[in-house]
């Protein structure tokens, strides 16, 4: 699924913000919320790499689960969490007035140009919708890519100014070297030698000569390098310091870990489940806090329910999670897999299905494309903590310290510590062992046979086995020979033609048997097998549970006063 954003990818400190010298505290709300929230890395690696331990292929461990929950309750919400800050809180209406370009304008802009690319039918315009959907899922994986490297630059920005180091300029330099070079330039070679890209073969393997693919061990241990380098450095740094910062030094940590995962062959899906999911829980949590401080309207209902529901950050969580649950099987259609799981179809069944066939396609496409975008700027809009307007707005967010006893914050502090050291240990584990028994070959790059419609006139079909030699180094395909014949040698040859070019995860298996069926259309496997229907009980029984926990939280804390 394309993704990627985020809010706090964007914070930038003033040399002269006012409220950097305010904080008391180098947590945003406390150890326990910033370890969730913000430090989710230190928690989730150990989760992932636990759930998926003896299974040779990740996606068919209980991990799927669990990124089937984070999902449905994340994905959506984190997304539209910069729309709902912009134009659903009485925090940043005065922005609305007083930048309307940026608010306005842009999204304006953003959405109509990205219907006017996609509505138009295949002959109105120089490109097909194909082309168009390539160009711009390029487009997409670029911005994306940037957006998670400034989202980890953001986090830690902000807590760069809790500690009263928000314009030291020397800090702020190691910080954007660290983020984007750990989290933008490895983890974009590390796409790049799992075939991970976008679209990779249209535009990146055309650019890098072959010994890079060839070269692949060697530039997997240069990376791994280079993160262990940069990550001394920066920490390093950061220790000696007069007052150094705890949350950073565990970000810092919890960063280099998941990039560490990327670069490991193992598996692209446990990278891909921290890497998300990381992401998405801390934009969810900084947007739950952003506009808890602001004032009350003086007209509108709608205005007044809303404000009621902002001044609450779990509401807010739980709203942005209830319109993720909901909009799941709509934005889903963006992803535009050939092959895979999508998680709507667990929860919606046949609609979310016919969704992906119905006219309503293009629209809908356009709709994911321009949600993306749009959240990509909206982001950098309410998050730029350089201008004052938006500082005010934010107040919830850089304005909401906890202060605590030493003595109080023992246990949170070991809490955290102790995440942050399993971390560490799961990812030696998993960089030191190889997987229990030899892995099946896993496809990451499945086009299609070809079935031409004078076929279908002529009423060609048939079943049949296709055998592909894989290279274990690169992943690629070195032969592919018909193990069973379709009966047709028109057939036969789409099917080799198209399975010649699949790319497969390196040193997952050397062949594999893959079933092709000729009808209406091709079918080329087996579908996966998804969970029964009920398992829309897993993420409303997680909200359910969020809830209830908040509820009770409330109650106690309401009781000790």
């Amino acid at each position: 699924m394309a993704e990627l954003s985020s809010p706090a990818a964007v914070l930038e400190i003033g040399t002269a913000a006012p409220w950097v010298r305010k904080c008391s505290s180098l947590w945003v709300r406390g150890p326990v919320w910033d370890g969730f929230w913000i430090l989710s890395a230190l928690w989730l690696a150990p989760i992932v790499l636990w759930l998926a331990r003896g299974y040779s292929n990740p996606e068919s461990s209980p991990l799927d689960l669990l990124y089937f929950g984070l999902t449905a309750l994340f994905w959506i919400g984190h997304r539209l969490s910069s729309t709902y800050l912009a134009y659903c809180t009485e925090a940043y209406r005065p922005l609305l007035r007083e930048q309307p370009i940026r608010f306005v304008m842009l999204p304006i802009f953003i959405t109509a140009g990205c219907f006017a690319l996609f509505l138009p039918a295949d002959s109105a315009l120089p490109w097909t919708r194909e082309e168009r959907l390539i160009g711009l899922a390029i487009i997409d994986y670029a911005c994306v890519t940037y957006h998670f490297a400034a989202q980890h630059f953001g986090a830690l920005s902000l807590y760069r100014s809790r500690a009263e180091r928000g314009s030291c300029i020397q800090t702020r330099r190691f910080d954007r070297f660290f983020a984007l070079t750990a989290g933008g330039v490895l983890v974009f070679v590390a796409d790049i030698l799992a075939g991970a890209v976008a679209y990779q073969e249209q535009w990146v393997d055309r650019w890098f000569p072959a010994w890079i693919v060839s070269a692949e061990n060697g530039i997997r241990g240069g990376a791994m390098l280079a993160l262990l380098a940069v990550t001394a450095v920066t920490l390093i740094a950061e220790l000696r310091t007069p007052r150094w910062s705890l949350p950073r030094v565990l970000y810092i940590i919890g960063l280099a870990v998941m990039v560490g995962l990327a670069l490991r062959p193992r598996s692209l899906f446990l990278f891909l489940v921290i890497w998300t999911s990381q992401h998405w829980i801390l934009a969810t949590g900084l947007a739950s806090q952003t506009p808890s401080a602001e004032s009350a309207p003086t007209t509108g209902i709608v205005r007044r329910y809303l404000h009621r529901l902002n001044v609450r950050p779990w509401a807010v969580v739980l709203f942005l999670m209830l319109l993720s649950l909901v909009f799941l099987p709509i934005f889903e259609v963006e992803a535009n897999r050939e092959t895979g799981t999508y998680y709507g179809d667990r929860i919606f069944g046949a609609f979310a299905t016919q969704l992906r066939t119905s006219i309503w396609m293009p629209a809908l496409v356009a709709l994911g494309f321009a949600t993306g975008f749009i959240h990509y700027l909206l982001d950098r809009s309410v998050y730029r903590m350089s201008d004052p307007q938006v500082r005010a707005a934010a107040s919830g967010l850089i304005g909401n310290v906890v202060r605590r006893s030493r003595r109080k914050n023992v246990s949170p502090f070991a809490l955290v510590f102790l995440f942050a050291f399993v971390s560490v240990c799961s990812l030696h584990a998993q960089t030191g062992s190889p997987a229990a028994g030899q892995q099946p070959p896993k496809a990451i790059y499945t086009p299609r046979p070809v079935y031409r419609p004078e076929w279908a006139k002529q009423g060609l079909a048939g079943k049949g086995v296709v055998l592909v030699t894989i290279d274990q180094q690169t992943g690629k395909v070195t032969g592919a020979r018909m193990l069973q014949s379709t009966g047709n040698k028109q057939l036969d040859g789409a099917a080799l033609e198209a399975y010649s070019q699949w790319r497969f995860q390196p040193g997952t298996g050397s062949q594999v048997q893959i079933p092709i069926e000729f009808a209406s259309r091709p079918k080329p496997s087996a579908p996966k097998p998804t969970a029964p229907q009920p398992a829309i009980l897993y993420p409303l029984l997680i909200l359910l549970g969020f809830g209830v926990a908040v509820i009770a939280m409330r109650t106690r804390t309401r009781g000790a006063r």
